[in-house]
């Protein structure tokens, strides 16, 4: 009996290193920064999965090299961008970077008021659009949003460390250099969207503040745990639909949880921005409250949101969204759902 159990104890061992291995392997060397300086944080498989796939490939050699000399590229880029995960494309329609109104927004009953608005983009919070008062979120709210969280940016993959660190930075000054990378004409729809990009990327973080525009894995790892350090945890919707819903009908709020204020004394938001690669806009906010609910959609699928509350706004600029669409005083608490592909990290309490 007894050399059963021993033989049943070395399988088992053995079973855990190669199930150790596995995840291991399984995990692309981009996360090992992750791994090693933010052990706590729970990296999803889509974002997993947002990794570059040319790492240490011929086609990550050529197109270092090829950004180093400042060559326009070839007729080949179209299959390289295939090859890399991105989209190199000229003409995109994506809300909303599209310059019309968009419509308008109503939140029954946690926002008093909806107007629309045209999309001038200033700042990264000219892509919010579902706010609301937490005061008001409660178990059988109905409320309407502009796309039940989807996300109408598709999906790309990250730049290679290598080529991010040689690429120009995303600034107004270098896009002439970045649509050249990209083989984007000047006067197209993609050159805009970079151009939004590039100027929300270069302007001055507000006082307080930090932030920066991670086009790799790592970069993001790296500002993500110089703010928050080793202990960390990522939260972000699911469960939003993958078109945005041909017929908009209110959700409602089936339960919800506060964090506390503790937790949101600093708090990292990444949100997702259109580029020809994978791009976020990342800032630490402090003054937060992050809010998670259950909001069931008339066709019976059940989005998780997750929303970040700011304490004090006054900060914003005058004519921030959140304060017409909420009839509210700059100053007032203001919150907003985030979209499925950003993501909010936050310090995991001790």
């Amino acid at each position: 009996m007894a050399g059963y159990w021993t033989s049943f104890l070395v399988y088992y061992l053995g079973v855990l290193v190669l199930t150790e291995a596995a995840i291991k392997a399984s995990n692309p060397p981009a996360f090992r920064h992750w791994e090693e300086n933010s052990p706590t944080v729970n990296i999803p498989n889509h974002f997993r999965g947002s990794v570059s796939p040319l790492r240490r490939s011929v086609e990550e050699k050529r197109f270092i090299s090829t950004v180093t000399r400042g060559a326009i590229f070839p007729p080949s880029t179209a299959s390289f961008c295939r090859a890399a995960g991105f989209i190199c494309v000229e003409d995109v329609n994506i809300t909303p970077y599209n310059s019309e109104p968009v419509g308008t927004l109503n939140v029954v009953p946690l926002a008093r008021g909806s107007p629309g608005r045209t999309m001038g983009i200033k700042t990264i919070n000219d892509f919010q659009f579902d706010f609301f008062l937490e005061e008001n979120l409660a178990k059988g709210a109905s409320m309407n949003l502009a796309e039940n969280l989807h996300d109408p940016i598709p999906k790309r993959s990250f730049l290679p460390k290598a080529v991010a660190d040689t690429l120009t930075p995303v600034t107004t000054s270098n896009l002439p250099k970045l649509r050249q990378t990209f083989n984007i004409g000047e006067n197209t729809k993609m050159a805009t969207i970079m151009g939004t990009a590039a100027y929300l990327c270069e302007n001055p973080p507000l006082p307080g503040e930090e932030r920066a525009c991670p086009a790799s894995v790592e970069s993001m790892a790296k500002f993500v745990s110089s703010q928050l350090g080793r202990n960390a945890t990522m939260l972000k919707t699911r469960g939003a639909p993958g078109n945005a819903p041909a017929q908009k009908k209110p959700l409602i709020v089936k339960d919800f949880t506060k964090h506390s204020v503790e937790e949101g004394k600093k708090i990292v938001v990444c949100h997702n921005l259109m580029f020809p690669s994978q791009l976020y806009y990342c800032h630490h906010v402090t003054g937060t409250k992050v809010v998670e609910a259950s909001l069931a959609a008339a066709d019976g699928y059940i989005i998780r949101g997750v929303a970040v509350c700011h304490l004090n706004t006054t900060m914003w600029g005058s004519e921030h969204p959140a304060f017409a669409a909420l009839k509210i005083p700059r100053g007032a608490e203001a919150c907003h759902w985030t979209s499925q592909n950003d993501l909010i990290w936050v310090p995991v309490q001790q």
